[in-house]
């Protein structure tokens, strides 16, 4: 069914002879597209999440036509290489179409770049850790000095906290983790509000972020890392980013990467502290994209039970924990 839908949304496009491939369907669903008769390769994505938590602001039409606007202004940057968005028949970045159910959806063409997903197996990992530094300052550079118009994307904010906090009590109804637990989020996520505040005096600190650096999501090209999907892109602190793309290198790497992201971006290392206070708002934020499914939730109980007990106790006694997740 999925490749008969990729199929029909092609039919907007102008490619000339299209094979399909599928690749996964998690916030949305994804094709591999080879277009025999050119040689060229895209990507296709229909905006229909693999669960009802994952929806947002990001799968409107508005949502994604500013993504498509962000794509396109990157790809003029010289220093980042991005997927540039393909148009429709009509000139359009975003497809509307009916699906099978009636229900009118969303898709994006954009061309692909080729390379292998990051493993953390390279034989080069200093050597990415530190590029995948530079990469992000490049991507908030371009934030900082871009004239964007009022674009329609997720906000990281102290409002959202406000509603993890209520949204995340299904966890303790639901088994998930126990109510000394989610007091213990609680906590954590109000000393994260905090912190907040003070960020918001400080001069620079909020812009774009590409809210969701993981092993998927950083192609390994001739070139060095390439950071791909954008489409938990929005508004944030830059120190968000940091976090997310911190954990996913290995402890022994991520002051690489700091060193790679403050050779051209202001970093100062006393802000530790607070790129701690953002993984953790971005790892309770995850828990709600899956904690209404039960049969995809599992992971949180795990993960709940593994920072309650440990880190999340250090950081509120003010122990450094950057390098420990």
């Amino acid at each position: 069914m999925s490749i008969q839908a990729a199929e029909e949304v092609l039919s907007f496009y102008t490619l000339q002879e299209p094979m399909v491939e599928f690749i996964r369907h998690n916030e949305n669903m994804t094709f591999k597209v080879t277009d025999l008769k050119e040689g060229r390769l895209y990507l296709l994505r229909i905006h229909s999440p693999s669960t009802a938590g994952l929806l947002g602001i990001q799968h409107t039409q508005q949502g994604l036509e500013s993504e498509m606007y962000i794509l396109q202004e990157l790809s003029k940057d010289q220093a980042l290489h991005v997927q540039k968005p393909v148009a429709n028949r009509t000139g359009g970045l975003v497809t509307e179409y009916v699906n099978d159910g009636k229900d009118i959806c969303y898709a994006t063409l954009l061309e692909w770049i080729e390379g292998a997903t990051l493993t953390l197996q390279e034989d080069n990992m200093e050597q990415i850790a530190y590029q995948l530094g530079e990469k992000l300052a490049a991507f908030h550079h371009f934030s900082r000095h871009t004239e964007l118009p009022g674009l329609q994307r997720p906000v990281y904010d102290a409002e959202r906290i406000d509603t993890a906090v209520e949204e995340l009590k299904y966890g303790v109804d639901s088994d998930l983790y126990s109510q000394e637990q989610y007091e213990i989020i609680v906590q954590v996520l109000g000393m994260i509000k905090r912190q907040l505040q003070v960020l918001e005096t400080l001069p620079g600190q909020w812009g774009l972020v590409h809210a969701d650096v993981q092993l998927g999501n950083v192609i390994i090209t001739e070139s060095g890392p390439c950071l791909i999907d954008f489409g938990f892109c929005g508004y944030g602190y830059y120190l968000f980013d940091l976090g997310s793309a911190g954990t996913v290198l290995p402890g022994e790497l991520r002051q690489l990467f700091l060193q790679g992201y403050a050779s051209a971006a202001d970093f100062s290392w006393e802000q530790i502290r607070y790129i701690e206070g953002q993984i953790f708002m971005d790892t309770f934020i995850s828990y709600l994209f899956f904690i209404h499914d039960s049969t995809r939730n599992n992971w949180i109980k795990e993960s709940a039970a593994k920072l309650c007990n440990t880190l999340c106790k250090d950081f509120i006694a003010g122990k450094e924990v950057f390098y420990s997740f």
